[in-house]
């Protein structure tokens, strides 16, 4: 059996024993012209099964690097990532995006909809890479558009909504093949002040109901006080 194989094997029910992501001893180097840069230095950390957690820190600190390398999107120059308890720098990258489809969701300060497709068509394409039937996409982005307050917006198209709406969108479409961990990189960074309160009360409903873990590295003083346990990262390590 290969490791793809291997990966398959594993049951629902042991991927939730222990942490639902930890890092050990974690390093990212960079090469910038001559120069070589680590953007995240040796970081230990685990995250629990229904935990909301902020990581803070100044532009440049490497908090969009440590998510990246909790979600497999990157993978780390030093020190191993364990999601679900495999280690993603033993797979390769086509199992890596596999797991990523399966076991993550991606929230951005951009929200990166297709401005051609409807909310509902955006809330829709994970679960179209994933293989799952029309029918059970249409349905399940129904109800995540209903869920983070768009039931009525399910045929608009992004341009037609709002930041606040469109943050919206890109959760719901991080959550669509429910995934264990949800990673959100600045997601109220380009929202006004009440927008971003909303998407706290969001964030919180979401960890209080169990139906996700959720890291979120942000600026926000507000939605960090929020979380229910905070790190802080200072030119690419935990401070203490």
């Amino acid at each position: 059996m290969d490791a793809a194989e291997t990966t398959d094997a594993v049951t629902d029910e042991s991927r939730d024993v222990g942490p639902v992501v930890r890092a050990d001893r974690v390093s990212r180097e960079y090469r910038v012209g001559s120069a070589t840069v680590r953007a995240v230095d040796r970081v230990s950390m685990e995250v629990r099964r229904g935990e909301f957690l902020a990581v803070t820190g100044p532009s440049g600190s490497g908090k969009s690097t440590l998510l990246h390398l909790l979600g497999g999107v990157d993978t780390p120059t030093e020190g191993r990532v364990l999601l679900g308890g495999r280690d993603l720098g033993r797979m390769n990258e086509r199992q890596r995006e596999k797991l990523r489809l399966r076991r993550v969701g991606l929230v951005f300060q951009r929200f990166y909809l297709l401005p051609a497709l409807t909310a509902r068509e955006n809330v829709e394409l994970p679960m179209a890479e994933a293989g799952s039937d029309r029918k059970e996409r249409h349905e399940r982005a129904g109800e995540l558009l209903a869920r983070v307050g768009l039931g009525d917006r399910t045929e608009h198209r992004p341009p037609q909504l709002s930041g606040g709406q469109r943050q919206r969108v890109a959760i719901a479409r991080a959550l669509a093949n429910r995934p264990a961990l949800l990673l959100a990189d600045e997601p109220t960074g380009e929202l006004d002040r009440d927008t971003s309160r909303d998407i706290l009360e969001l964030f919180l409903d979401l960890t209080r109901s169990g139906e996700t873990t959720l890291v979120v590295g942000t600026h926000d003083a507000e939605l960090a006080e929020g979380a229910g346990r905070g790190l802080r990262l200072v030119d690419g390590r935990l401070a203490t």
